[in-house]
């Protein structure tokens, strides 16, 4: 065999997380706690949006509200998810990657949703993004969302490649979901954890960043 194969080749729908798999009940190790300051990742985001063309949203211009405060599943670009993360700073933010067909994730949404429930007041935000087939957003995503954690702030890739979205929050990222990042208040990633996180273990982890109730 070649020693010249891709180190990451993009994700194929489905290979990681089908319940046939035993690896997709598994809890990825999440290694040492690593720090990207978010500056750093707004750069690489609007940096891959000048080279993107004139469908990528303008620097400097306002993001809509439907993006700040959607009250449905909405499209985003890399670009603009960056800016929403930017909009979270002073918050404690933890960001989901998940799909409709990986069973794991759909088994964490609710504890998502319930922390988010638990903790918004103290100032936690969990933001939920799909990386279904976008093709599929209004007959499939949007449904299935509203049906199973209509409390969360939803989103849905719409690059075309699942690491163009990913790479300015964590060039790290495997490929596997469900994927959680938890943000601290300064805007800076303190954690990536690939695999089911149980209530518990998002509530500690939360904790240490949201700190001593005031």
């Amino acid at each position: 065999m070649s020693d010249s194969t891709p180190s990451r080749p993009p994700l194929p729908l489905g290979a990681i997380d089908m319940p046939r798999d035993a690896a997709a009940r598994r809890t990825c190790p999440a290694g040492p706690a690593r720090r990207t300051p978010l500056a750093a990742a707004l750069t690489i985001a609007l940096s891959a949006a000048l080279l993107a063309g004139p469908a990528a949203a303008e620097d400097g211009d306002p993001l809509p509200e439907r993006l700040l405060s959607p009250r449905q599943v909405e499209p985003i670009s890399a670009t603009d998810f960056a800016r929403v993360l930017e909009h979270h700073e002073g918050e404690v933010v933890v960001v989901n990657l998940w799909a409709t067909w990986c069973i794991p994730c759909v088994q964490e949404l609710p504890d998502l949703e319930l922390l988010q429930k638990r903790y918004r007041e103290r100032g936690l935000t969990v933001l939920a993004v799909s990386m279904d087939d976008p093709a599929t957003l209004e007959e499939k995503v949007r449904p299935f969302f509203a049906e199973r954690a209509p409390g969360l702030i939803s989103y849905l890739n719409s690059e075309a490649d699942e690491y163009a979205f990913i790479d300015p929050i964590d060039p790290e990222w495997i490929g596997a979901l469900p994927t959680t990042f938890f943000f601290d208040r300064g805007g800076e990633l303190v954690e990536q954890h690939a695999g089911r996180l149980l209530y518990k273990d998002l509530e500690k982890r939360s904790l240490e960043l949201l700190g001593p109730a005031e």
